[in-house]
């Protein structure tokens, strides 16, 4: 029988983090031994395992991704941010509640509303949007209105992949480009292991890397090897029936991202929390004792007030 009262105090309040998943971290390790450093077309052969890995979901429907034919190795979503800040600087323009990095880069950027964009903005904006595990409500008149002002948007989709039920089109002409990667998808964050989508070749550090062959070898080995083990789908498969159970049990309102749920405060409001160690310990993968032991699983570090945001 579940101690719900003891797993209740395992939800992450203040840092939700991304799926950890011991088998797929296993598996990982086995490739050390592997020899890929000579293989040919290793970053041609990566491209061609995400694309198949993001079209391949049945839990959520992306379309549009054709429109961005130029598909580059970056390191993770944030070098895909790394990029746009600095190839743009203080023309990036945000959204209150997105990644805490950008606050991290520019304590003081600019947050855009709808109404607040502007001509010669640049504006950053996730899908899915990491303090609501979904599609931002007020996501399409942001398109629309940066379509009306020649506003870029640049989509940071690096929740894509541990959500289901998400449904999104990428082929509105505002959109300039996309990140994604394997962090969240596959938990592996420690890899940073991403894809950049674009409209238009432009230049900049992700362009230079791999027009030269600067990229990282075993990364790109890993994440085939990863997306051929485990495919598209993989955390939700796996933990599913736990989210639901856990959201029923603890009263939490579920979200589309399998590590994230809301929780209602005194006053009505809702907060996000997050669902990792329940999740693991309710699987299997993780048992009581060994958390007691090490409380880094457990809630991290208040999120900065300014952003409102959770890390990415």
């Amino acid at each position: 029988m579940k101690d719900w009262s003891k797993l209740k105090d395992l939800v992450q309040r203040g840092k939700p983090r991304a799926m950890y998943d011991r088998e797929i971290h296993g598996f990982l390790s086995t490739l050390a031994k592997e020899h890929f450093s000579d293989q040919a077309d290793l970053r041609e052969r990566f491209i061609a395992a995400f694309d198949l890995w993001l079209n391949g979901s049945r839990l959520n429907a992306l379309g549009g991704i054709s429109a961005f034919p130029h598909r580059d190795f970056c390191v993770g979503v944030t070098h895909f941010l790394d990029d746009l800040h600095q190839m743009n600087g203080e023309r990036i323009v945000v959204v209150q509640g997105d990644y805490r990095y950008h606050w991290r880069l520019r304590p003081q950027i600019v947050m855009r509303t709808p109404e607040s964009l502007a001509p010669g903005d640049v504006l950053i904006l996730a899908m899915p949007f990491p303090s609501l595990g979904d599609v931002h409500p007020r996501m399409q008149e942001f398109l629309d209105r940066a379509l009306q002002l020649k506003v870029p948007v640049h989509v940071d989709s690096a929740w894509y992949g541990c959500t289901r039920g998400i449904h999104f089109d990428y082929d509105h002409p505002a959109i300039r480009s996309i990140g994604f990667s394997l962090s969240k998808g596959l938990g592996l964050g420690a890899n940073r292991i991403g894809v950049r989508y674009s409209r238009e070749r432009t230049n900049g550090p992700i362009t230079i890397l791999n027009d030269h062959s600067m990229w990282i070898n075993v990364l790109l080995w890993y994440g085939i090897k990863a997306i051929e083990e485990f495919g598209s789908d993989y955390l939700w498969n796996k933990y599913g029936a736990r989210y639901d159970e856990a959201v029923k049990e603890l009263k939490l309102v579920p979200t589309k991202a399998i590590h994230l749920a809301r929780e209602l405060d005194a006053h009505g409001n809702l907060h996000p929390v997050g669902l990792r160690t329940v999740l693991r310990v309710l699987k299997g993968d993780l048992i009581l004792e060994e958390i007691w032991r090490s409380r880094d699983d457990l809630n991290a570090q208040p999120l900065d007030p300014k952003s409102s945001a959770l890390s990415n």
